[in-house]
């Protein structure tokens, strides 16, 4: 079975998007505004990205009404996995959204992200002290997507699609003589999906209290 367990992972591999960079902006001289039109137009293009990952993975074999539920409400928490496992091999403490755009904690309190910075950090370091490995970042993306809302349609493969990705992370973990880590990174799960509300709201206070402007699909995936 460890076999199959991998080729589960190994799929989830292969189906990983190559990172996206952010597009530079010159609408605005304000710089902190300025940063925050660049980030949200990363977000919206790796929502975009995400939503065509979902399609080449198990996911794909739910109904439409429960993958369009577990999108809605994991699709922030799958989007901070990447951002963790960037930053992760990052040196100092800034959060890398993508290569060309690492925000260090003036900058995110500048823009109005100083929460956002802070809850990010703390999951980071739990990541980097477990020094999380790509099989296990993909696994925990898929998870994050798959744990993210109760199903309304069809419960039972839902639950296969779960069931699935934690048999394929516990042999991944027990080849590699881990016996208790897949335990562990289930754990942190609470965590990440703490983080994910913290940015959500953080995006939609800036998008209602300061008017930045917001691509029409990111919001009502912020809204949903």
């Amino acid at each position: 079975s460890s076999l199959l367990g991998n080729k589960v992972i190994s799929h989830l591999l292969l189906t990983e998007p190559a990172p996206l960079a952010a597009n530079q902006d010159d609408s605005t001289n304000d710089s902190s505004l300025r940063i925050l039109l660049i980030l949200c137009d990363l977000l919206n293009r790796e929502l975009l990205l995400l939503i065509g990952w979902a399609k080449q993975i198990p996911f794909s074999g739910l109904s439409l009404v429960d993958q369009m539920s577990l999108l809605q409400s994991g699709w922030m928490e799958a989007l901070l996995v990447g951002v963790a496992w960037r930053s992760q091999g990052a040196g100092g403490d800034e959060l890398v959204f993508a290569g060309n755009l690492c925000l260090d904690e003036a900058q995110c309190r500048a823009t109005g992200l100083a929460d956002l910075y802070e809850a990010l950090r703390h999951l980071i370091a739990k990541y980097r002290a477990m020094k999380l490995s790509p099989e296990e970042v993909v696994t925990l993306k898929a998870m994050a997507l798959a744990n993210s809302a109760d199903p309304v349609d069809c419960p039972d493969s839902v639950q296969r699609f779960q069931d699935g990705l934690h048999e394929a992370l516990q042999d991944y973990e027990s080849s590699r003589r881990e016996q208790h880590r897949a335990g562990r990174l289930l754990m942190t799960l609470p965590l990440l999906r703490q983080t994910a509300d913290r940015a959500v709201q953080a995006f939609l206070r800036l998008h209602r209290h300061r008017h930045v402007p917001i691509h029409k699909l990111l919001l009502e995936m912020l809204d949903a």
